[in-house]
């Protein structure tokens, strides 16, 4: 229904339908905001966020060459000037414009926190360890709580909790901090240290000299507390205040300041798991001293009486103390010092005089020898020393300090490091010449440690250290910018924000959890292509438009003096409308835009010419030219990328699959994570490690099992993970303020229309420039023609207005003319600036012929905008990243990805199964002993080996009459002597159904006109179609109706005209036609195809082809004996019959265990007994006998063991 049009109220007020207003109005207006702040413009490839902040960045005088800002400042001016909106967006638009793995070519350069150190960089742990960066990430998604030590405002160590460790930045910049310790820091240039003085630094400005705030530990000794048992605990030093505290004191500060227990809950504070070392927060807990001194004393008896190993650590400390010399000579110190002490007592010294006077002389009475002995021994022993210059001078230094009664309160590590520093004050080297000269410097008089003692013995035989210890204040050495890049890794520390490396100094953390920090912390410019798209802005270039508020102006659009749009790409959702566009190579697109300027009739196919396809930013392969061109023609289509993916076969001979890159926008810890699920999941089999050793670039590695397939794996990871994704060309862009889908040539098009306006707004600006510095060149040549004049008009003239007018009126002058003559200075009367004046009016009346020549030709225009396309593509090209395969992914099958080699299938009657390679199992003349197959659990043993190849489908017939089908290649291969998996990981079997027979199937076969011949064990036997069986469906088929009691326990391929022979268990065996058993369908019940005596059962059944020659028929007994008959002396009967006698079963041979058909002289013979022993033997070697003889022995058996199982390769 219509709605009326409202009458007018008032002259000046237009009636209006509220529907149609807001249609027409509201609608529309909301509509083109969403889509503009969606959709980039085609001229300059920017949406109106990523626009406001280049141009607010260049109005704030950020370009390349100028210091950063903090990005607070740069989005503050973005919001309250131009965007109007929350700053998280402008924030993230401006994060994704310095992110080197969104932007192909980054249009900001981000300092600050967008990334900090190298993945293998340690950071100290309050809880003695020092962990990389990498492994605080893993520890981190576990759940696990790390503390680190800070520096607060006051200068004073703390401990802090590490928040968030993560991945900040990828392929970022580096350079490398080397310390006066020798230890070497990897950062981002922008990373900020803390100083000595407590101010911050980034790192690419540090100097040499200047000291960081160090972080120095050690751990107590006696003195460093009132109790006396309070040595070996971690005591750190407040580095501007020179005192040392125990690190669990700072732990227990920690508890307290957050609520993990009241400072009244005892005195004492404990380590939880009694390593004094660990002073994690989480580790320290007080108590009374009382309930302390229980623990510890409950807790050593309970380890004496229960832990062998707590005893065996004690017994081995106890001798690695003891064969230590600085702890024997501590301990003999200590007794010394007792014994002393002791011997002060009159009493104590006459019982001790007695107690050795007695025992020497008793111990010397007894042995007389021994009494020459040791006279003889310590005798030489001095004649020996007293040859070693060293040792007259020891012990002359010993008389003389006797002598003179020379004292001193020096140790002798203090007195080894005076002398030390005493050298290297010098400027002199360490070495053990220059420390016995400083030594006699030093202590002229007193003993001081040798050289090679003192090095050995107080720094662990290390140089390095002496020199460390003593001048090291962790001083910067050398500042060097790396050619490589990494990804680069950083953590939160709130409030103080600075953590501890391990190399011993504090620096600055990242904050709030943002991936690349808030942006109060972090700083930003201009990239240098950057000012490409701004350049000649300020020459009316572009049409500007007033902000959301009427007091500032922006632009439409940037100059852009690249395609934009092509070079980074964008991806961006509107109302009912999407873009997503890939980024370029420069220098394809250059080449191609020039060649389009060139020849204006030019195809996308020409300019496909130059343009190979996408380059991301993260490498990886593109597939499929002619996607490509119908995505480039179209402006729609998708597109298959792949990371890059390399197999690579370990010296042990195991593979490896190495990732090099990943497709664009896919995130590398996520991906990692997938595969790690689906290896959890049991999803995909045949990997055992994963890792990512990601450095300068992507590495990630997947280590493979043994016997996998690693095609196979890389094809599964390629279709179930982010390893492969489909890019989605949509180039949607606006044109005009309207959205258009537009192919490569259209978006060229555009972006040369666009710069031809450009160029010539710019032309016209710089002529109208020209113009008018060649009026004021021409107003002040002039006047140098009538200087005397002028001088005079002016010197008469009571002012400057009158002077102007004076000058304007008597000479013609211009208002601006007249003014720039006023503003002359007088030293331009001279000749020489005369004649600057004269060539700089030459010089600017050729750049005006030039410009308007330029204006006239729209030739010339188009050069201008070539030669500008090449100078910056010679400039900021470079190579591609990114490979285009022309031919599309290959669709592969498992079976495609296998190779097709012999293999052979064990079953166990438990239901393990494996394939194995048939070279496993050695051959062996008959009657050894084998070789150890599976390793079986008890009670199981090897039921089946059959052999085929890996592409071969394998049918399974169960003791229920079910058939099921599986490839080899799904069975996971394992060694002999290993177990396999169980059979239900494969089939769907019931609990109580068992695998009786096994049968390959390979391509052959399906091609042949076969029947199946099945037999039960109780005599039972049907022929079917074998075309039924060429595909089975995983839960199984009905093979034969079974009668109750009965089981299934053999099936063959049989052909017209072939035979079978079947077995029992009592030595009895029939031979029939295979065309006395009708074929049935797979329902039927089956017909007798032998009658049974009693007790006796089917164990084998072979097929006796019509093709073969002097066939025999081998069968085996269960102690190990067996023989070959030939089948001519069996004769062929009706189904259904008791057969003849084929072995002489007694109790030396057992019962009959399998048969089968040798069909040629050359096949080799697996029997398996039920204790896993295997031999292989060939036919030949087994004696061929009448039908009613016992056999020979096969195998040798252990006692106990019987054959389980025969086959033959």
């Amino acid at each position: 229904m219509a709605h009326p049009e409202p009458k007018p109220g008032h002259q000046n007020v237009i009636g209006r339908n509220i529907t149609t207003e807001m249609k027409e109005s509201y609608l529309d207006y909301a509509m083109s905001v969403i889509t503009s702040r969606a959709l980039p413009d085609v001229r300059d490839g920017l949406k109106p966020v990523h626009r406001r902040i280049l141009y607010a960045m260049n109005e704030m005088g950020l370009s390349a060459s100028a210091k950063t800002r903090k990005s607070a400042a740069v989005v503050g001016e973005v919001l309250g000037k131009y965007h109007p909106h929350g700053d998280a967006s402008v924030y993230d638009a401006m994060v994704k414009m310095a992110q080197t793995f969104s932007f192909r070519y980054p249009l900001v350069i981000g300092q600050g926190n967008f990334g900090c150190f190298t993945k293998e960089t340690k950071v100290r742990l309050t809880d003695g360890r020092s962990l990389s960066f990498e492994e605080l990430v893993k520890e981190d998604a576990k759940g696990k709580k790390n503390y680190t030590f800070t520096v607060d405002e006051a200068g004073k160590v703390r401990i802090a909790q590490i928040e968030h460790p993560r991945l900040t930045r990828r392929n970022a910049e580096l350079v490398k901090i080397t310390l006066d310790t020798g230890e070497e820091i990897r950062s981002t240039p922008d990373h900020r240290y803390l100083l000595k003085n407590g101010s911050y630094k980034e790192a690419q400005h540090l100097a040499e000299g200047e000291s960081l705030m160090p972080l120095y530990t050690r751990l107590s000794k006696t003195g460093d507390a009132p109790l006396t048992d309070m040595e070996g605990y971690e005591m750190v030093l407040h580095p501007n205040h020179n005192e040392w505290v125990f690190a669990h004191y700072l732990a227990d500060e920690w508890n307290i300041a957050h609520g993990a227990y009241a400072r009244s809950a005892g005195k004492v504070r404990h380590h939880r798991d009694f390593n004094k070392l660990n002073n994690s927060p989480e580790n320290i807990l007080r108590m009374e001293y009382v309930a302390h001194w229980r623990l510890h004393s409950a807790l050593t008896k309970t380890r004496h009486a229960q832990d062998a190993d707590y005893v065996r650590k004690l017994a081995e400390g106890r001798r690695a103390f003891w064969a230590k010399r600085e702890s024997r000579e501590a301990y003999s110190k200590r007794i010394s010092l007792r014994n002393k002490e002791n011997w002060k007592d009159l009493e104590f010294r006459e019982k001790m005089r007695v107690v050795l006077s007695d025992v020497n002389k008793k111990y010397i009475a007894e042995h007389p020898k021994k009494r020459i002995e040791l006279a003889k021994r310590a005798t030489k022993t001095l004649k020996r020393l007293w040859q070693d210059p060293q040792y007259r001078v020891v012990m002359n230094e010993r008389i003389i300090r006797g002598n003179k009664n020379h004292t001193t309160n020096k140790t002798g590590k203090l007195k080894f490091d005076a002398i030390c520093t005493h050298v290297l004050k010098h400027g002199e080297e360490l070495t053990a010449g220059a420390y016995e000269q400083a030594r006699k410097t030093v202590y002229p008089y007193g003993r001081a440690t040798g050289w090679e003692t003192g090095v050995s013995k107080y720094y662990g035989g290390d140089c390095k250290a002496v020199r460390i210890s003593l001048i090291a204040n962790h001083k910067v050495r050398k500042v060097e910018f790396l050619k490589e890049r990494e990804d680069v890794y950083d953590l939160t520390v709130d409030g103080t924000h600075n953590f501890a490396l391990a190399a011993g100094v504090f620096v600055h953390n990242s904050m709030d959890g943002d991936s690349a920090a808030a942006m109060r912390y972090t700083e930003a410019k201009m990239s240098r292509l950057s000012g490409e798209l701004l350049r000649d802005i300020e020459k009316d270039t572009v049409d500007f438009r007033p902000n959301y508020d009427g007091t500032h102006k922006e632009p439409l659009v940037l100059p852009s003096s690249v395609p934009n749009l092509l070079l980074n790409g964008t991806l961006g959702i509107a109302v009912g409308m999407a873009t997503n566009i890939p980024p370029h190579n420069l220098r394809e697109v250059v080449a191609a835009t020039v060649h389009l300027i060139e020849n204006e009739d030019a195809t996308t196919e020409d300019l496909l010419s130059f343009i190979q396809g996408p380059d991301f930013p993260t490498g990886g392969i593109v597939f499929g030219s002619q996607d490509l061109r119908h995505a480039y023609a179209t402006g729609k289509g998708g597109v298959v990328t792949r990371g890059v993916a390399e197999i690579t076969e370990q010296k042990s001979g195991q593979h490896q699959i190495v990732i090099t890159s990943i497709p664009y926008r896919v995130n590398k810890a996520e991906m990692i994570v997938k595969i790690a699920d689906l290896v959890r999941e049991k999803k995909i089999d045949g990997i055992k490690g994963l890792r990512d050793e990601s450095t300068s670039d992507v590495r990630v590695v997947i280590d493979l099992k043994q016997g996998s397939y690693p095609e196979k794996v890389l094809n599964f990871l390629y279709k179930h993970t982010q390893l492969e994704e489909a890019f989605h060309f949509n180039v949607v862009a606006l044109v005009g303020g309207v959205p258009q889908t537009l192919s490569l040539k259209a978006l060229l098009e555009q972006f040369i229309i666009h710069r031809k306006e450009v160029v010539k707004r710019r032309t016209a600006f710089d002529l109208r420039q020209a113009e008018a510095r060649e009026h004021i060149l021409l107003g002040l040549k002039k006047a140098l023609d009538h200087i005397d004049e002028i001088i005079k008009l002016i010197k008469k003239s009571r002012d400057v207005d009158e002077a102007r007018t004076g000058l304007m009126k008597t000479f013609r002058f211009s208002e601006i003319q007249a003014q720039a003559i006023l503003d002359m200075r007088l030293q331009k009367l001279s000749g020489l600036e005369r004649k600057k004046i004269e060539d700089e009016l030459r010089e600017v009346q050729a750049l005006i012929a030039e410009l308007k020549s330029i204006l006239g030709s729209a030739k010339k225009i188009l050069a201008v905008i070539k030669k500008e396309l090449e100078d910056i593509g010679a400039k900021y090209g470079d190579d591609r990243r990114t490979r285009v395969q022309k031919s599309g992914v290959k669709e592969f099958s498992e079976e495609d990805l296998i190779p097709d080699t012999e293999a052979v299938l064990v079953l166990t009657k438990g239901g393990y199964i494996k394939r194995t390679d048939p070279e496993e199992y050695r051959k062996q003349r008959r009657g050894g002993v084998g070789v150890v197959d599976l390793d079986t659990k008890d009670e199981d043993f090897v039921t089946h080996v059959v052999t085929g190849t890996t592409h071969n489908d394998f049918l399974f017939f169960s003791d229920k009459g079910k058939a099921y089908q599986i490839k080899m290649y799904e069975i996971p291969e394992g060694k002999r002597a290993t177990k396999g998996k169980s059979i239900m990981n494969f089939l769907s079997l019931a609990d109580d159904e068992k695998v009786t027979s096994i049968l390959p199937m390979p391509k052959a076969v399906k091609t042949t006109a076969l029947s199946l011949l099945m037999i039960t064990k109780n005599g039972a036997g049907k022929k079917t179609a074998a075309s039924g069986f060429h595909d089975v469906r995983r839960s199984g088929l009905i093979a034969m109706k079974l009668r109750p009691g009965d089981e299934l326990v053999s099936a063959s391929f049989v052909e017209k005209g072939d035979e079978a022979v079947l077995v029992t268990r009592k030595g009895q065996s029939i031979r029939f036609k295979e065309s006395d058993i009708r074929e049935m369908g797979r329902g039927a019940g089956g017909v007798k195809a032998m009658r049974l005596g009693k007790g006796d059962s089917i164990v084998g059944t072979g097929i006796i082809s019509k093709k073969i020659e002097h066939p025999e028929l081998l069968v085996i007994m269960q102690n190990g004996y067996g023989k070959k008959t030939k089948l001519k002396e069996y004769k062929t009967q009706k189904r259904g019959g008791s057969g003849i006698k084929t072995a002489k079963i007694t109790s030396k041979t057992g019962e009959l265990i399998a048969a089968h058909v040798v069909t040629s002289p050359e096949e080799e013979v697996v029997a398996i007994s039920k204790k896993s022993q295997v031999i292989r033997t060939g036919v030949n070697e087994i004696a061929s006998l009448r039908r009613q003889t016992q056999g020979v022995r096969i195998m040798k058996l252990y006692e106990g063991d019987s054959i389980a199982s025969l086959t033959c390769l």
